[in-house]
């Protein structure tokens, strides 16, 4: 008996290997494709890229406030608006050198941010939030003027090179 059942088996092993070499046609499978973009915003000058640095130049009316403005153009997708911020504040500062000159700092810089000079709002840590017209909020991109001043200080003894930096932070209002 378990000869016969020996015997049946070598019998249909080679059907069983021919049948996985007939290849099955399974016919069209359906797949659902779903694109989901992300929001994003791109901050960049007008002509693209960004600036190194900003010069900031003595005020005509006040020779003590230092001052810039620089265009800054935002493209957003999938987006009608903004946040803006600033990361810490700008203090601008000399270090103190080897002639014995101390260290001195101009008071903390005003940051604006608007769509033009008399739009202007004031920047700091808790985000400002700016709308961009529905028409442009694809393809086009919105110019903006970020401006920047800030009060030297007072007393004897204060030329030299002042450093600062300044970091905004850009958000999607998603």
């Amino acid at each position: 008996m378990n000869m016969i059942k020996i015997a049946a088996i070598l019998l249909l092993l080679p059907w069983q290997v021919a049948a996985e070499g007939i290849s099955i046609p399974l016919g069209d499978i359906d797949v659902k494709l779903e694109v989901t973009a992300q929001p994003r915003i791109e901050v960049e000058k007008p002509q693209g890229g960004w600036y190194d640095s900003i010069k900031l130049n003595p005020s005509l009316e006040n020779h003590k406030v230092y001052q810039s403005e620089v265009p800054v153009t935002v493209k957003l997708r999938r987006q009608e608006g903004f946040r803006v911020s600033v990361k810490n504040p700008l203090v601008l500062t000399r270090q103190a050198d080897n002639s014995g000159a101390p260290e001195a700092a101009f008071s903390p810089a005003e940051i604006r941010w608007g769509r033009d000079r008399a739009t202007l709002q004031l920047l700091s840590a808790i985000p400002e939030i700016f709308i961009i017209d529905k028409g442009t909020t694809h393809s086009v991109g919105t110019d903006y003027i970020l401006q920047i001043s800030a009060l030297a200080p007072n007393g004897p003894n204060i030329t030299g090179k002042y450093y600062g930096q300044l970091t905004l932070i850009f958000e999607t209002n998603s």
